[in-house]
C-alpha cells in the first residue's frame, strides 16, 4: 500500500542537509512549531498563534502539520514525520510527507461499492422496467464521468497538498536555520 501511495504521489520522501547543530535545530523547531499531539481540535481556527505549524519533537524525530486558519483555502492535508541526525557540522533531516489518511479507505470503499452496484445493476438487470436499478443503461457515461470526478478531485487536491507541503517544509526549515 505504501509503495502504491508513493507511486501516485500521495506520499513523498525528502532529505535536507542543514548547517546547524542538533540542539539548535530542536530549539528553533520549538520556537516555530506549537506543541501539539496533532489530534483533531474542533475550534482550532480560533486559536491565536503566529506559528504556522503544530506538532512535536523528540530527541531524534519530529512530526508536524500546518495549522488551520480562518478563511484559509490552502489548508494542507499532509503530515510531516521525520528523523534527524547530526553528521559533523551538518544536520541531516529525512522526512516523509503523507497526505493519505487511513480513514479515507472507508470513504473510498463506500464509493467504489456504490459505483460497482450501479454499474452491475445497469448492465445486468434485464427488461424495460427492472424492479431495482440505480441508473438506466443510457446514463452509463454519466456514471463514469461522475465516478471520475468523485474519486479524481480528492486525489488531485491531496496530491497538490503534498507537493505544496514539500516545498513549504524545505523553504521553512532553511528559513528557521538562517534567521536569528
Amino acid at each position: 500500500m505504501e509503495d502504491f501511495l508513493r507511486k501516485i504521489n500521495l506520499v513523498q520522501d525528502i532529505s535536507i542537509q542543514l548547517p546547524i547543530s542538533k540542539i539548535d535545530f530542536i530549539q528553533k523547531f520549538r520556537t516555530n512549531v506549537d506543541e501539539s499531539d496533532l489530534s483533531f481540535v474542533p475550534f482550532e481556527v480560533f486559536e491565536s498563534s503566529k506559528n504556522e505549524y503544530k506538532g512535536n519533537i523528540l530527541n531524534n524525530s519530529f512530526e508536524f502539520k500546518k495549522r488551520r486558519k480562518f478563511f484559509n483555502n490552502n489548508y494542507s492535508f499532509a503530515k510531516v514525520t521525520g528523523t534527524f541526525k547530526e553528521d559533523h557540522n551538518l544536520l541531516i533531516v529525512n522526512a516523509e510527507i503523507n497526505g493519505f489518511k487511513k480513514r479515507m479507505l472507508l470513504f473510498l470503499g463506500i464509493m467504489i461499492l456504490f459505483y460497482l452496484i450501479s454499474i452491475f445493476s445497469s448492465i445486468f438487470l434485464p427488461g424495460e422496467n427492472p424492479p431495482f436499478i440505480f441508473f438506466p443503461f443510457h446514463f452509463f457515461p454519466f456514471l463514469l464521468f461522475h465516478m471520475s470526478l468523485m474519486i479524481g478531485i480528492p486525489y488531485f487536491v491531496i496530491r497538490r497538498s503534498v507537493k505544496r507541503m514539500v516545498y513549504d517544509v524545505e523553504r521553512d526549515l532553511h528559513y528557521w536555520v538562517t534567521k536569528n
